[in-house]
């Protein structure tokens, strides 16, 4: 399907509705708890109003889930991370070419099969700066449970795949539309060939991402619910299908060499996955800062104004509100562990220039808190 550009306030709209559901739940908690706490019933007051002083909402972080399809011999043939959109209804592929270096000499396929899944999924978190809400490692048998619910996929070949023949160059795969039966998936996805490069290989592998969870029904999806049994992944299945399916492209480059590394410009792959996951989670304790983020000048837009600069500089978004009062001249950030300075500096510089402060605190839920004041809308 097309690429189509993600708009940060389609988030905006749901976080205060989850805030003001949120909201409400802690009303009655917090009245009761002041009535048998306290002498006289007093309790403070929740607010409700998201354009108020004081108001305050819990943010979901994007859906995300990466799936793998292995082979033998602890072999990775395909990945892909998947991401879901507001409510569940649709969402986003990337297809990472397994081919792909995530460290300095060696790329996704050879990082897998050298290590435990553990510690693939912490060495990938750590080269996308982000985790992952669930993963999952589809065997060859299991991929063909998931091809029976349907009729034979449709996918598209740019290339014809060929095998030598007693030195004679034989088709495998012609080019074209194909359409392939659930036993021919895997030995479709696993085929190499001498004559195809690593790129047009991610191609393939893409297209046939696109082609199967586009072509995702809602009956195919709640056959498989019964099958698979993994929530996770029954959970992308039925969204991916439920909305739009977009396919996000990498610009790749070819690495010179006998092992045929591919790679990807950094600085595009960010603003694809700022795009892609807007709100992510950590890839490991302390690899982003929880943060708290505060409007301390009433009416500002934070969603698409302050998200994407400190999600970019590091910052995994727990709660965006208001500060308890209106006109804060100058912003704040202040960081709640020494181990965030660093983190806070960069939080700094992303707003626009802020005061930094340290305030320590034994027991939080976000660790630094970023109150926006006027000098960084000017």
């Amino acid at each position: 399907m097309a690429n189509r550009k993600f708009r940060w306030w389609n988030w905006l709209l749901p976080l205060i509705v989850t805030g003001l559901g949120l909201a409400a739940l802690l009303l009655v908690r917090d009245a009761t708890d002041a009535i048998l706490e306290s002498s006289d019933g007093d309790f403070t007051e929740v607010i409700l109003d998201p354009l108020a002083p004081g108001f305050e909402s819990y943010v979901t972080s994007t859906p995300t889930h990466l799936l793998g399809i292995k082979g033998e011999n602890s072999e990775l043939v395909s990945l892909a991370l998947l991401s879901l959109f507001i409510d569940d209804k649709g969402g986003t592929v990337v297809v990472f070419p397994v081919d792909l270096l995530i460290a300095e000499n060696a790329s996704i396929r050879e990082i897998y099969s050298s290590t435990s899944e553990p510690e693939f999924i912490l060495e990938l978190g750590r080269y996308l700066n982000m985790g992952f809400n669930a993963t999952s490692f589809i065997t060859a048998e299991s991929l063909e449970d998931f091809f029976e619910v349907a009729v034979p996929l449709a996918v598209s070949l740019n290339d014809p795949l060929i095998e030598l023949d007693d030195g004679e160059p034989r088709i495998v795969y012609e080019s074209g539309q194909l359409a392939l039966s659930p036993s021919e998936v895997y030995s479709y996805l696993a085929w190499e060939s001498d004559d195809e490069s690593s790129y047009n290989r991610w191609l393939r592998h893409k297209n046939f991402w696109e082609s199967w969870l586009g072509s995702l029904t809602g009956d195919e999806t709640e056959t498989l619910n019964n099958e698979w049994r993994e929530k996770e992944l029954n959970r992308m299945f039925q969204g991916l299908s439920a909305g739009n399916l977009i396919t996000q492209n990498l610009t790749l480059i070819e690495v010179e060499g006998p092992n045929r590394y591919l790679r990807v410009e950094e600085e595009f792959l960010s603003a694809m996955l700022l795009e892609t996951v807007p709100f992510p989670i950590a890839p490991y304790e302390g690899g982003r800062a929880k943060i708290k983020l505060l409007d301390g000048i009433g009416g500002v837009d934070m969603v698409n104004t302050f998200v994407p600069q400190l999600v970019a500089a590091g910052a995994e978004i727990k709660l965006i509100g208001n500060a308890e009062q209106f006109g804060v001249r100058e912003s704040v950030i202040t960081y709640h562990d020494e181990a965030y300075l660093n983190l806070a500096e960069s939080f700094s510089t992303a707003i626009g220039s802020s005061s930094i402060e340290f305030e320590p605190l034994s027991e939080s839920a976000v660790d630094v808190t970023v109150l926006i004041g006027g000098n960084s809308i000017e």
